[in-house]
């Protein structure tokens, strides 16, 4: 049982490719892609529920969880752009932004800390779920909405508080719940 949390990381990282080779089908595989993204984003809630619950929980694995979900996220909006052909302008911009907050919060932690960030703050899980659900609306229907633009603010500010969270730490941890929960640290 304490290997599950890493077989629910490891589900993430195989689910990205399978998504790719979805999109591949095209449209007719919208349902199936959204069920998938489901199952992966499920794996994402539950890894960390479960590793608390087993006392499983280690810095490495946390690091992991991390890099999952970005390996996840950045397979999945890809297979919507191969799924979606006509999402490619619109999605661009704010994955290729996304991407490079993420990449500068990485950048920041291994200059400070020597380490990649894993802060696993709650905006981050907020973002998650708006990708679930802006993703999994974008498999089936094709079509952009406001939710696109919520997430995208959303996943932006997510992104700040992770630098500054990485900023206001004296040395690295994984699991902040918040930049507020640092205190005068």
């Amino acid at each position: 049982m304490r290997r599950l949390p890493w077989a629910l990381v490891i589900f993430r990282l195989v689910a990205a490719p399978a998504l790719l080779g979805l999109a591949l089908i095209g449209p007719s595989a919208a349902i199936t892609a959204a069920v998938l993204l489901s199952l992966a984003v499920l794996s994402d809630i539950l890894d960390g529920v479960i590793a608390r619950r087993l006392d499983c929980v280690t810095p490495n694995l946390r690091l992991w969880d991390s890099r999952a979900d970005v390996s996840f996220w950045l397979g999945a909006a890809i297979a919507l752009i191969l799924m979606h052909p006509s999402l490619g302008p619109t999605l661009m911009p704010p994955a290729l932004t996304l991407l490079a907050l993420e990449a500068a919060n990485q950048a920041l932690s291994i200059v400070k800390f020597r380490r990649e960030a894993a802060p696993h703050h709650w905006l981050s899980k907020f973002f998650c779920l708006a990708l679930w659900v802006l993703f999994a609306q974008l498999f089936v229907t094709g079509q952009p909405t406001a939710l696109l633009w919520a997430a995208l603010g959303l996943g932006v500010v997510s992104q700040l508080e992770a630098a500054a969270i990485t900023l206001r730490l004296k040395t690295w941890r994984c699991d902040v719940p918040s930049v507020f929960s640092l205190g005068s640290r």
